[in-house]
């Protein structure tokens, strides 16, 4: 019976290494998404933004 909890917790520790890889690889796209965002955010801006002192749109 000593086998089967060994095994019981090692499956246990399985899952929550697999439980942590899932959750780290949903992060790292949340990441991603939001530094593409980040990067839209910041051309748009550059393009249509606020127009610089002395310069007047035509």
């Amino acid at each position: 019976m000593k086998h089967t909890k060994k095994q019981a917790r090692q499956l246990a520790n399985k899952s929550e290494l697999e439980r942590l890889k899932e959750e780290l690889a949903k992060k790292n796209q949340e990441l991603y998404e939001t530094k593409m965002e980040r990067d839209i955010l910041k051309k748009s801006l550059s393009l249509f933004g606020p127009s610089k002192p002395g310069r007047k749109p035509k």
